[in-house]
């Protein structure tokens, strides 16, 4: 289906406050918290990694403006951020209070979900009085919740709110409602998809001047899927369960090797795949696959097929962790360099399938010993290291192996987080 354009665009693209990752330079692991394999380091590693996501958090000047240039002059809402990583952070940071009971960090993700949701009536309301100026869209780095456009710009953020809401729904208000009906309307009826459905990037993005056009990315399972489970839920609507289910299957028939692992993306024109398996692409497969039957019914009829995806591809991923419990940023590739939020991503997945039952027990001392390597890769504040940058489709191996480690970079904050309450939640 061909992108439609919303009704809602222009000039509140200049309000939406964005998250930016620190500088972009590599450090050495840190020190370790305490002994390997302990359950009481998870939790340490927990709340240092949980706490260091907070900051202060105020509403704006939220008076109604009838101009751009009232518009530019009102004080914004201060410590927001919107981006894809900063929703799986938050989502991750909202399920470490499963087993921190930690209230304060609880309440930031909620209070950040709620003026999230009034800022945007704000800016809704601001450009309905005010329109776009000159007939142009006003100009702006922010690829947020105003402009939308992509799966990047909503599908993550989306979930962290709807995972807030559907946990607390006596604090739920018409804002968010909104915010996630909005979010909803553009992964439903306005992203690109296929004639049989399946999401992809008719137009190539990131800024690689040599990529095609014409691409499925592995990467936008997550950002559509849990999204659309907890859509179904908040709705009751059952087709959104189908649809996230599909998403994984279609998906699976073209970049799925033989071994279980995935390859990165597709393209659609050439009919062909790229040639290298990313870890942090398999890692959102297989957070999403886990997402989706997490939430889907017993009795659902792509289960089994969806449940066959998924242990494929943890059968595949065994003999590729490193000794250090890691995996590769090339998974295949012993001699590319370890990284974080991809070890985290299979962690996460590993001990869900253990806890859900749908692979064995003994599978959950993968899960622990990726944690043991993840642990060295957190500070004692809280941040956390060797995480791969934002990362366009690459066709060689060097492309990925040149990626820069930024220190303490959002993609793998709320992984981490992830992996280690599910490994928790096995005691429960």
């Amino acid at each position: 289906m061909k992108s439609a354009s919303l009704p809602f665009t222009p000039i509140l693209l200049l309000a939406m406050a964005s998250f930016v990752s620190p500088p972009q330079a590599e450090a050495a692991p840190a020190p370790a918290f305490g002994p390997p394999g302990d359950d009481a380091q998870i939790l340490q590693v927990l709340r240092a990694v949980s706490r260091h996501q907070l900051r202060p958090l105020a509403d704006g000047d939220y008076a109604p403006v009838q101009t751009l240039a009232a518009l530019k002059s009102a004080n914004p809402p201060v410590g927001l951020g919107w981006s894809y990583p900063w929703g799986v952070t938050l989502y991750g940071t909202l399920r470490s209070t499963d087993f921190t009971g930690d209230k304060e960090v609880a309440g930031f993700v909620a209070e950040h979900s709620q003026i999230v949701a009034r800022y945007y009536k704000f800016l809704a309301a601001a450009g309905d009085r005010i329109g776009t100026p000159e007939g142009k869209p006003f100009k702006s780095k922010i690829n947020g919740l105003v402009s939308l456009g992509s799966l990047d710009s909503c599908g993550a953020m989306g979930t962290a709110t709807l995972e807030e809401m559907l946990r607390r729904p006596d604090l739920q208000t018409a804002d968010q409602k909104a915010v996630v009906a909005r979010i909803a309307d553009w992964i439903v009826n306005h992203q690109d998809r296929l004639p049989d459905g399946t999401l992809w990037r008719a137009r190539s993005d990131g800024g690689q001047k040599d990529m095609k056009e014409g691409t499925i990315w592995l990467d936008d399972l997550y950002m559509a899927c849990p999204f659309l489970v907890r859509w179904a839920k908040f709705t009751g609507d059952q087709k959104y369960f189908d649809d996230a289910a599909q998403q994984i299957i279609h998906m699976a028939a073209l970049l799925q090797d033989t071994d279980g692992v995935w390859y990165h993306a597709y393209f659609v024109n050439d009919h062909k795949r790229s040639p290298i398996k990313w870890g942090r692409a398999n890692g959102w497969c297989v957070v999403a696959t886990v997402e989706v039957l997490s939430a889907l019914p017993e009795a659902h009829p792509a289960r089994a097929q969806l449940l066959g995806i998924l242990r494929r591809q943890l059968e595949g991923l065994k003999p590729l962790q490193a000794p250090s419990g890691l995996w590769r940023q090339v998974l295949d590739h012993p001699e590319i360099w370890e990284e974080t939020s991809c070890s985290a991503m299979f962690a996460y997945g590993y001990a869900r399938a253990v806890n859900r039952g749908w692979i064995d027990a003994s599978n959950m001392a993968i899960a622990r010993k990726a944690f043991d390597g993840l642990r060295t890769r957190v500070t004692p504040e809280g941040a956390v290291m060797g995480t791969c940058e934002g990362t366009n489709i690459g066709m060689d191996i060097d492309f990925y192996a040149a990626r820069k480690r930024p220190a303490d970079d959002l993609h793998g904050r709320g992984v981490v987080q992830l992996a280690g309450s599910e490994i928790l939640a096995a005691n429960r």
